[in-house]
C-alpha cells in the first residue's frame, strides 16, 4: 500500500530520490553505544574506540593482530594450514 504522497509526486521526483550519492558504502560506522556516526579512517586512527563515548568496538583478529604487532620482522607460522571437519 502507497501513501497519499507517493501517488501526487512526478515521477521525476521519485526517481531522483532513488539515486545513490557520491559517498562510499563503508566509509561510516555507527558506534553500537552513543548512536553516533562515525567516520572509518579517523576511527582506525583510535584503535576502534569512539571518541564520543569511549565504546570499544569490536576488532578482527587480523586488525589486532596488525595494532599489536610490527610490520617489519613478522612471519606468519602455518598460514597453509586447513581446519579439517573430522
Amino acid at each position: 500500500m502507497s501513501n497519499w504522497l507517493d501517488k501526487i509526486m512526478p515521477g521525476k521526483i521519485r526517481s531522483e530520490s532513488n539515486r545513490r550519492t557520491g559517498v562510499p558504502e563503508g566509509l561510516w560506522k555507527k558506534c553500537p553505544k552513543c548512536g553516533a556516526f562515525l567516520y572509518k579512517p579517523e576511527l582506525e586512527r583510535n584503535l576502534d574506540v569512539c571518541p564520543k563515548c569511549n565504546h570499544h568496538l569490536r576488532v578482527a583478529a587480523r586488525r589486532r593482530l596488525d595494532i599489536f604487532l610490527d610490520e617489519e620482522g613478522r612471519e606468519e607460522i602455518g598460514e597453509n594450514l586447513e581446519l579439517g571437519t573430522d
